[in-house]
């Protein structure tokens, strides 16, 4: 049986991210864009330094 790699769980189906190459089941990732959650978030609006340094460190 295939394992998730993003939440480490025995399943029946699991799909390649694109971007890393990473083992995701259903759960885990947006399969119609065939990302993991890891890379779903790359996907999004970067931030410059400075919003991340204020959002992320307060």
């Amino acid at each position: 049986m295939p394992n998730c790699e993003i939440c480490g769980m025995d399943v029946t189906v699991v799909h390649t991210c694109v971007e890393c190459d990473a083992k995701f089941c259903e759960e885990c990732g947006d399969i119609k864009a065939k990302l993991c959650y890891d890379c779903v978030g790359w996907e999004d609006e970067s931030l410059d330094e400075a919003e991340w340094d204020e959002e992320h460190l307060n």
